[in-house]
Protein backbone atom coordinates (compact mmCIF):
# COMPACT_ATOMS: atom_id res chain seq x y z
CA UNK A 1 0.00 0.00 0.00
CA UNK A 2 1.28 3.46 -0.88
CA UNK A 3 1.94 5.91 1.90
CA UNK A 4 -0.01 9.17 1.65
CA UNK A 5 1.70 11.73 -0.52
CA UNK A 6 3.17 14.67 1.32
CA UNK A 7 3.23 18.05 -0.30
CA UNK A 8 6.59 18.64 -1.98
CA UNK A 9 8.60 21.61 -0.75
CA UNK A 10 9.09 24.64 -2.93
CA UNK A 11 11.43 23.97 -5.85
CA UNK A 12 15.13 23.86 -5.10
CA UNK A 13 18.13 23.55 -7.37
CA UNK A 14 17.63 20.42 -9.45
CA UNK A 15 13.84 20.32 -8.97
CA UNK A 16 11.96 20.75 -12.22
CA UNK A 17 8.39 21.83 -11.61
CA UNK A 18 8.29 23.90 -14.81
CA UNK A 19 6.08 22.05 -17.26
CA UNK A 20 6.72 24.61 -20.01
CA UNK A 21 10.34 23.42 -20.45
CA UNK A 22 11.48 20.16 -21.93
CA UNK A 23 12.46 17.60 -19.28
CA UNK A 24 16.16 17.11 -18.56
CA UNK A 25 15.79 13.39 -19.21
CA UNK A 26 13.07 11.57 -21.14
CA UNK A 27 10.57 9.67 -18.98
CA UNK A 28 11.15 5.97 -18.55
CA UNK A 29 9.01 3.92 -20.92
CA UNK A 30 6.41 1.68 -19.30
CA UNK A 31 7.27 -1.95 -18.73
CA UNK A 32 5.66 -4.58 -20.99
CA UNK A 33 3.60 -5.70 -17.98
CA UNK A 34 2.27 -2.16 -17.45
CA UNK A 35 1.34 -1.87 -21.14
CA UNK A 36 -0.39 -5.26 -21.12
CA UNK A 37 -2.33 -4.45 -17.92
CA UNK A 38 -3.39 -1.04 -19.29
CA UNK A 39 -4.59 -2.57 -22.59
CA UNK A 40 -6.57 -5.25 -20.76
CA UNK A 41 -8.11 -2.68 -18.45
CA UNK A 42 -8.92 -0.36 -21.38
CA UNK A 43 -10.55 -3.13 -23.40
CA UNK A 44 -12.63 -4.16 -20.40
CA UNK A 45 -13.46 -0.55 -19.52
CA UNK A 46 -14.61 0.83 -22.87
CA UNK A 47 -18.09 -0.76 -22.57
CA UNK A 48 -18.33 0.84 -19.10
CA UNK A 49 -17.32 4.18 -20.60
CA UNK A 50 -20.11 3.82 -23.16
CA UNK A 51 -22.78 2.83 -20.63
CA UNK A 52 -21.88 4.81 -17.52
CA UNK A 53 -19.88 7.74 -18.87
CA UNK A 54 -16.77 7.16 -16.78
CA UNK A 55 -14.05 4.67 -15.96
CA UNK A 56 -11.80 4.51 -12.94
CA UNK A 57 -8.58 2.58 -12.44
CA UNK A 58 -7.53 2.39 -8.80
CA UNK A 59 -4.68 -0.08 -9.14
CA UNK A 60 -2.12 2.32 -7.62
CA UNK A 61 -4.20 3.46 -4.63
CA UNK A 62 -4.41 1.90 -1.21
CA UNK A 63 -7.67 1.29 0.59
CA UNK A 64 -7.00 3.95 3.22
CA UNK A 65 -8.07 7.51 2.44
CA UNK A 66 -5.35 9.95 1.43
CA UNK A 67 -5.36 12.83 3.92
CA UNK A 68 -5.83 16.37 2.53
CA UNK A 69 -2.51 18.19 2.12
CA UNK A 70 -3.90 21.33 3.77
CA UNK A 71 -5.12 19.31 6.75
CA UNK A 72 -8.85 19.96 6.42
CA UNK A 73 -10.24 20.00 2.87
CA UNK A 74 -9.26 18.22 -0.36
CA UNK A 75 -7.90 20.45 -3.09
CA UNK A 76 -8.34 19.67 -6.80
CA UNK A 77 -6.64 21.23 -9.83
CA UNK A 78 -8.82 21.24 -12.96
CA UNK A 79 -6.63 21.40 -16.08
CA UNK A 80 -9.14 22.32 -18.79
CA UNK A 81 -9.01 24.90 -21.59
CA UNK A 82 -12.82 25.23 -21.93
CA UNK A 83 -13.73 27.89 -19.34
CA UNK A 84 -17.42 26.96 -19.26
CA UNK A 85 -16.71 23.28 -18.59
CA UNK A 86 -14.03 24.18 -16.06
CA UNK A 87 -16.45 26.46 -14.20
CA UNK A 88 -19.13 23.76 -14.16
CA UNK A 89 -16.69 21.21 -12.70
CA UNK A 90 -15.45 23.76 -10.16
CA UNK A 91 -19.00 24.63 -9.07
CA UNK A 92 -19.99 20.97 -8.62
CA UNK A 93 -16.91 20.11 -6.57
CA UNK A 94 -17.08 23.28 -4.46
CA UNK A 95 -20.68 22.35 -3.62
CA UNK A 96 -19.38 18.92 -2.60
CA UNK A 97 -16.89 20.58 -0.20
CA UNK A 98 -13.66 20.56 -2.23
CA UNK A 99 -11.22 23.44 -2.65
CA UNK A 100 -10.78 24.09 -6.38
CA UNK A 101 -8.07 25.52 -8.65
CA UNK A 102 -8.02 25.93 -12.43
CA UNK A 103 -5.34 25.96 -15.14
CA UNK A 104 -5.89 26.23 -18.90
CA UNK A 105 -2.30 26.19 -20.23
CA UNK A 106 1.29 25.32 -19.28
CA UNK A 107 2.04 28.61 -17.52
CA UNK A 108 -1.07 28.30 -15.37
CA UNK A 109 -0.24 24.64 -14.62
CA UNK A 110 3.19 25.81 -13.41
CA UNK A 111 1.62 28.43 -11.15
CA UNK A 112 -0.90 26.01 -9.68
CA UNK A 113 1.58 23.15 -9.17
CA UNK A 114 3.87 25.50 -7.25
CA UNK A 115 1.14 26.73 -4.87
CA UNK A 116 1.38 25.73 -1.24
CA UNK A 117 -0.12 23.62 0.07
CA UNK A 118 -0.14 21.56 -3.12
CA UNK A 119 -3.26 20.03 -4.60
CA UNK A 120 -4.43 16.56 -3.64
CA UNK A 121 -5.61 15.50 -7.11
CA UNK A 122 -5.46 16.71 -10.73
CA UNK A 123 -8.27 16.40 -13.29
CA UNK A 124 -6.27 16.54 -16.55
CA UNK A 125 -7.56 17.19 -20.05
CA UNK A 126 -5.43 15.68 -22.83
CA UNK A 127 -5.93 18.28 -25.55
CA UNK A 128 -4.71 21.67 -24.33
CA UNK A 129 -3.83 24.70 -26.49
CA UNK A 130 -0.09 24.52 -25.77
CA UNK A 131 0.38 21.08 -24.22
CA UNK A 132 -0.56 17.44 -24.28
CA UNK A 133 -2.04 16.25 -21.00
CA UNK A 134 -0.37 12.84 -21.36
CA UNK A 135 3.03 14.54 -21.58
CA UNK A 136 2.23 16.63 -18.49
CA UNK A 137 1.19 13.41 -16.72
CA UNK A 138 4.48 11.82 -17.75
CA UNK A 139 6.38 14.75 -16.23
CA UNK A 140 4.39 14.41 -13.00
CA UNK A 141 5.08 10.67 -12.79
CA UNK A 142 8.81 11.24 -13.49
CA UNK A 143 9.16 13.90 -10.77
CA UNK A 144 10.43 12.37 -7.51
CA UNK A 145 8.20 14.55 -5.33
CA UNK A 146 5.04 14.45 -7.46
CA UNK A 147 5.13 10.85 -8.71
CA UNK A 148 2.27 9.71 -6.44
CA UNK A 149 0.01 12.73 -7.03
CA UNK A 150 -3.38 11.29 -8.08
CA UNK A 151 -4.29 12.24 -11.66
CA UNK A 152 -7.54 11.47 -13.47
CA UNK A 153 -7.68 12.07 -17.21
CA UNK A 154 -10.86 13.92 -18.26
CA UNK A 155 -11.05 13.92 -22.04
CA UNK A 156 -13.09 13.42 -25.18
CA UNK A 157 -10.66 10.72 -26.33
CA UNK A 158 -12.52 7.49 -25.56
CA UNK A 159 -11.25 4.63 -27.71
CA UNK A 160 -9.64 1.60 -26.09
CA UNK A 161 -6.27 2.81 -27.41
CA UNK A 162 -6.82 6.26 -25.84
CA UNK A 163 -7.76 4.76 -22.47
CA UNK A 164 -4.79 2.38 -22.61
CA UNK A 165 -2.45 5.31 -23.38
CA UNK A 166 -3.74 7.22 -20.36
CA UNK A 167 -3.49 4.28 -18.00
CA UNK A 168 -0.06 3.31 -19.34
CA UNK A 169 1.13 6.89 -18.75
CA UNK A 170 0.16 6.49 -15.09
CA UNK A 171 -3.36 7.92 -14.82
CA UNK A 172 -5.27 6.81 -11.74
CA UNK A 173 -8.57 7.13 -13.59
CA UNK A 174 -10.05 7.95 -16.96
CA UNK A 175 -13.29 9.90 -17.45
CA UNK A 176 -14.67 10.65 -20.90
CA UNK A 177 -16.47 13.75 -22.12
CA UNK A 178 -19.36 14.13 -22.11
CA UNK A 179 -19.60 12.70 -18.61
CA UNK A 180 -22.09 12.50 -15.80
CA UNK A 181 -21.13 14.84 -12.97
CA UNK A 182 -22.03 12.13 -10.47
CA UNK A 183 -19.60 9.80 -12.26
CA UNK A 184 -16.79 12.35 -12.08
CA UNK A 185 -17.38 12.99 -8.37
CA UNK A 186 -17.47 9.23 -7.75
CA UNK A 187 -14.19 8.79 -9.66
CA UNK A 188 -12.46 11.47 -7.58
CA UNK A 189 -13.71 10.00 -4.31
CA UNK A 190 -12.62 6.50 -5.33
CA UNK A 191 -9.11 7.63 -6.26
CA UNK A 192 -8.77 9.60 -3.01
CA UNK A 193 -10.04 6.57 -1.06
CA UNK A 194 -13.03 8.45 0.36
CA UNK A 195 -15.82 6.79 -1.65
Amino acid sequence: MDLPMSCPPLPEDGDDLDFSREPAAPPRPPTPEQVKRAREEANAGVPLLDSAGFMVAIARRGKAPLPPNNGHRYSILVVEDDPDLAQLVIDIFMTAGFEMHWAANKNEINQQMNRRPCVDLVLMDILLPDANGLQILGRIRAHPKLAKLPVIMVTGKSTAADVAAGLTAGADGYVTKPFKMSGLVKAVKQVLGIA
